[in-house]
């Protein structure tokens, strides 16, 4: 009889954070998220080209703002795009190739709706992955520059997303995080990452 050994998890160092590439905002976004949600089931609703696999549609940013007073603050301290908060969405049998955002740095998304999907980052070199694990009515700072894929199994994937006015050279992922930082310190009104 052949002694075979049991099989062990691999005890290799975990490269890649979960904290590098995003983090959870401390809001409560179920306003926000009962509107886009609405907005993108309207059939009258115009989408706009393909985008990585998706199609866009633009979002009212006063809305926005007035359902969301912490959307507002990150605004206030970092503009978003003209067209920069919309939702996005994913048809099923559908997946977003393997990339990094050409010139995006941190975004913030919301997952609306999804019946089997997953997001996920992959640190290449040392083949480790970090899920996404999109919580309900949870906002999230997302690092596009960490290699990320999206694929959806079942129904349409919504997704709320931002895209900010200055590229990834001017406000890296981590560039944000402290200047949302330093400016909760400043005002300290509002807490939306530790």
């Amino acid at each position: 009889m052949i002694k075979r050994e049991p099989i062990v998890a691999s005890s290799r160092e975990i490269l890649i954070k979960q904290d590098d590439c995003y983090r959870e905002i401390n809001a409560d976004a179920s306003d926000l998220a009962a509107y886009a949600l609405t907005e993108a089931k309207d059939p009258e609703r115009k989408w706009y080209g393909r985008y990585h696999g998706m199609t866009v549609s633009p979002l009212n940013k006063e809305k926005v703002f007035s359902l969301s007073p912490e959307m507002a603050f990150i605004n206030s301290i970092a503009p978003f795009a003209e067209f920069g908060v919309g939702v996005a969405k994913m048809e099923c049998h559908h997946h977003y190739r393997l990339h990094t955002d050409w010139d995006r740095g941190p975004g913030i998304n919301m997952l609306l709706q999804s019946q089997n999907s997953f997001c996920a980052f992959v640190d290449i070199d040392s083949d480790q992955t970090v899920h996404m694990n999109y919580q309900p009515n949870k906002l999230y700072v997302f690092n596009t520059q960490v290699p990320h894929t999206i694929f959806n199994f079942e129904g349409e994937r919504f997704l709320l997303t931002v895209e900010f006015e200055e590229h990834k050279q001017v406000m890296p992922y981590q560039g944000f995080l402290k200047r949302l930082r330093r400016e909760q310190k400043l005002t300290g009104s509002l807490s939306l990452i530790e």
